[in-house]
């Protein structure tokens, strides 16, 4: 007796895009959306950073009625610091921001700190007013006078 011929199955034939059923997960690249993205991401970036300052160069300020300390400091402050810091602390120079501004009120930058930059001067920052030099001639009762006033206009001006 001849052994019996046994068929081999035929391998499956390879699905066509309509073959596969319609809820059948598909597997598409992530490129195009991560490409989407860091294009997104860029965008974004380059406006956050354009201008490259934190700090507007000209403030609004109000002028309060200042005590004796104050209108001391408003003259002291006149002949040592207006040319850098402008009128009354406004700022408007490229060589000083303006001191009414909120980066300056007390609770982050409190005055023993205001008074060791006006002292010993202060480096250059991440802006671009270049470093600030120390006022050695100044005396403690002036630098205590300029930081009276200097608060008084950003109380005023709503920047304490």
């Amino acid at each position: 007796m001849a052994p019996a011929h046994k068929e081999t199955p035929a391998e499956p034939a390879t699905p066509t895009p309509e073959a596969v059923h319609p809820d059948a997960p598909r597997h598409k690249s992530p490129v195009k959306w991560m490409a989407g993205g860091m294009i997104v991401f860029i965008v974004m970036s380059v406006y956050a950073m354009w201008g490259g300052e934190k700090i507007s160069i000209k403030a609004s300020v109000t002028v309060p009625p200042l005590t004796a300390s104050g209108t001391r400091g408003q003259q002291v402050f006149a002949a040592a610091c207006q040319s850098c810091h402008g009128v009354n602390a406004s700022g408007g120079s490229r060589t000083g921001p303006p001191l009414v501004h909120p980066m300056y009120r007390s609770e982050t930058y409190p005055d023993f700190v205001f008074k060791r930059a006006v002292r010993e001067g202060k480096r250059d920052k991440n802006w671009r007013f270049g470093p600030m030099p120390a006022m050695d001639s100044l005396s403690e009762q002036q630098i205590d006078d300029v930081s009276a006033f200097v608060r008084a206009l950003q109380t005023a001006s709503g920047a304490q």
